[in-house]
């Protein structure tokens, strides 16, 4: 019984589908982030953040990358109910770099699910 409980406090499984989305779709970027910062997944998606707010304010990428990196952040918020560390992740990261860009935020409100717009919105007040 313990041996579950410890496991269902452990977001590596469920994080590991969504950095396997994301090396997938974003392969260079990927790359680079885990050359500098190894396997740290908090520098990772604040990075991912970053570099989708910026893309989105520059319109430096095509619409279908943007929605490529929205539904990373999705599959982070759907992760995020089972492990509270996943939601400390998605807000404390790629969220707050959404919430400084006004077009990326404009869009993430189109493009995000309830549940990581929720997020965002608590950032807001």
């Amino acid at each position: 019984m313990k041996q579950r409980a410890s496991s269902s406090l452990d977001p590596r499984p469920a994080l590991c589908s969504v950095n396997s989305y994301l090396e997938k779709n974003f392969p260079d970027f990927f790359a680079e982030v885990r050359f500098q910062a190894g396997d740290d997944d908090y520098f990772l998606y604040a990075r991912f953040g970053q570099y989708l707010a910026r893309t989105i304010e520059q319109d430096r990428a095509p619409r279908e990358k943007i929605n490529r990196g929205f539904t990373v952040l999705n599959k982070m918020a759907r992760a995020s109910a089972r492990h509270p560390r996943i939601r400390q992740l998605l807000v404390c990261g790629p969220l707050e770099y959404i919430l400084d860009a006004p077009k990326a935020r404009a869009l993430a409100r189109k493009r995000l699910s309830a549940v990581a717009q929720g997020y965002l919105e608590s950032l807001c007040e």
